[in-house]
């Protein structure tokens, strides 16, 4: 029978040969193939796979010749094939066939040992698990896009590895487990579930200092690296070995010390299945650039005791708040051992769900198999199932407090990190953080990062044109690189070129479907009401938009609203930072949004007239 290994280098075997597939994009095909194994996988997300956002013209046949080439060299037998299904194509495989199936029935079985007493058993099966991996998934494919696939099937193996330990540490080999626990932290430094399993199993062998001394190092490596302090389970279990009370034991006599969600047992008679861990953050991006006062404040707010502590990170459309967001979230993910949950509330992208969808998909996996139908009592019953964890939720693109508050935690341990175009200063017990854009430098090393340093430095001042014109955003920057990376050819003279017409730097600033007109469009079409729509598209016709509150009258009689209308107007659109306050009363509005403004039809009625040349805008 024909075997798949994936659990490292991707490597085929028929019987005791190894079947040589040499062709990169091939291996990258048969690796998407694998990992859905069983499943149709559509032709566009194998051609997002193999070529990411620049596909060639003949995209299709390609992939179809890659298919033949791939059909030729493996040589399917009856119990394996490769199927041209509707759309896209299916690999067959056999029981048994493939390592990563391996692994999940034998962590499957472990787990459920382990969760009806039986230790060994349980501790056998995860180590058989565990066996099936030769290296990280995937080692010697080059595809960027399978990135987060491996990451996610390594945080798997991790939480079997720190299962394992646990099983063996309540058997009793603490002597054995040493060694194990000191690399896999010094690979995880951040798992504090694994730091807690080492200083038991460092105490079970009379090293009460050395378990005090890998304390000491987790805790400076936390604070150096993130600002924050070990959780409360781990300062309990410093002072637990400080005084020499007996460890490794909690107070609940049906569980082992620092158990994690991934192996949670459930008491008989709650009417709830086990939960399952939740890892849903966005993957981090490898060019994040500057923003260190930020991510410190941050990760800052969650580095002390809280009850529901909220956080909330608001600013203007494309300054880089979500990115800012998963990256202090994937910091932060090691003091919330019971999972991330990640809700993208943005209503310019297709993905994007109401609160009562996001609780249908949450509660399941906190356990509850019976979702309530109305949002009162599912938000309630999320709050309960959140009481007793440590979790962190991340709700991106809130329009407001109606939209997010069903998807907060209540009393607890748990906590929640939030994005907006407003501040919701009402939520009780806040942090807030206004996001500006990033200062010139900043911006530059972002361009350079993402583009390519040599092709930037190549044409410096181009380089510095086009982030002038991008206004410093970090979302219009990253689509520009986005576009240089898919055009080699493309000067940044050029680029600076298109982008220096106002009636097409829109157009330019956009790429595979992102757009950043879209993103400044949906606050005018989510956030704004009548009179501030009214103000907006007025301002798109002005030279210069700088305005105070002693030109209200003026802006009157162009909009047809009053003075104090106007001036309340002019406020609701600062608070979601369509403009700018400036510390002598007066606002600018960005040109990237005043264009957008422009590009809107005004209601019949409204009278717009533009300043007479040379005065100042309103």
């Amino acid at each position: 029978m024909m075997h798949f290994r994936i659990l490292g280098c991707l490597q085929v075997w028929d019987g005791d040969q190894l079947i040589d597939i040499a062709a990169d994009k091939q291996r990258t095909v048969l690796a998407v193939l694998l990992l859905r194994a069983g499943q149709t996988v559509p032709v566009h997300e194998l051609e997002d796979q193999v070529w990411g956002d620049a596909p060639p013209a003949k995209a299709k046949n390609t992939l179809q010749a890659y298919v033949y080439r791939l059909r030729q060299i493996l040589r399917f037998g009856p119990d394996t094939a490769l199927v041209t299904e509707a759309g896209g194509y299916r690999l067959r495989v056999p029981d048994g066939a493939l390592d990563l199936h391996r692994f999940e029935e034998l962590t499957a079985r472990g787990r459920a040992a382990i969760k009806a007493g039986r230790l060994d058993e349980g501790f056998t099966a995860l180590q058989a698990a565990l066996d099936q991996w030769r290296g990280p998934a995937f080692a010697d494919v080059s595809a960027t896009a399978l990135q987060a696939d491996i990451q996610r099937l390594e945080d798997q193996r991790i939480a079997v590895a720190e299962d394992a330990a646990e099983a063996a540490l309540a058997l009793g080999r603490q002597a054995t487990m040493v060694q194990r626990l000191e690399t896999l932290v010094a690979s995880h430094p951040y798992r504090e579930r694994l730091w807690a399993l080492l200083m038991v199993a460092l105490c079970g062998t009379g090293r009460r200092a050395d378990a005090l001394a890998a304390y000491g190092r987790l805790r400076a490596r936390l604070r150096e690296d993130l600002g924050i302090e070990p959780g409360p389970q781990l300062r309990q279990l410093q002072r637990d070995i400080l005084s020499a009370r007996a460890v490794g034991r909690t107070g609940d006599a049906d569980g082992f010390w620092f158990v994690g969600a991934a192996t949670a047992r459930t008491r008989p008679g709650t009417g709830q299945e086990p939960a399952r861990l939740a890892a849903e953050l966005p993957r981090d991006t490898s060019t994040f650039v500057g923003r260190r006062t930020e991510l410190a404040e941050v990760c800052g707010w969650f580095a002390e005791e809280w009850t529901g502590r909220v956080g909330m990170i608001s600013g203007s459309a494309g300054a880089g708040k979500t990115t800012l967001a998963v990256h202090a979230a994937h910091r932060l993910a090691p003091r919330f051992p019971d999972g991330q949950f990640y809700a993208n509330l943005h209503e310019d992208e297709d993905t994007t769900t109401g609160p009562a969808e996001i609780l249908r998909r949450w509660l399941p996996m906190l356990g509850v198999t019976a979702v309530p139908r109305g949002i009162e009592e599912s938000a309630a019953l999320f709050r309960s199932a959140l009481a007793t964890r440590r979790v962190l939720v991340v709700v991106d693109g809130a329009a407001g407090l109606g939209h997010v508050s069903p998807l907060l935690p209540g009393a607890g341990n748990s906590a929640a990190l939030v994005t907006g175009r407003r501040a919701l200063t009402m939520i009780d017990g806040s942090a807030h953080l206004t996001l500006r854009v990033p200062d010139d430098e900043e911006a530059l090393d972002l361009l350079r990062r993402t583009a390519g340093p040599e092709r930037i430095d190549a044409e410096l001042m181009a380089a510095r044109t086009v982030v002038h014109l991008c206004e410093n955003l970090p979302l219009a920057i990253r689509i520009v690189a986005a576009r240089l990376a898919a055009r080699p050819e493309l000067s940044l003279k050029s680029m600076a070129g298109q982008l220096s017409d106002e009636q097409r730097r829109l157009d330019e600033l956009a790429f595979g479907g992102l757009t950043l007109r879209a993103r400044i469009r949906a606050a005018y079409d989510r956030l704004l009401p009548a009179d501030a729509r009214t103000m907006f598209r007025t301002l798109g016709d002005w030279p210069q938009v700088d305005s105070t509150g002693a030109a209200a009258p003026m802006i009157a009689a162009r909009t047809g609203l009053t003075p104090a209308r106007v001036r309340a107007a002019l406020h609701t659109l600062a608070d979601v930072h369509l403009l700018l306050a400036q510390r002598d009363g007066r606002y600018r509005m960005p040109t990237l949004v005043r264009l957008v403004a422009a590009e809107l039809t005004p209601e019949p009625g409204t009278v717009r007239r533009l300043p007479a040349a040379g005065t100042d805008g309103a």
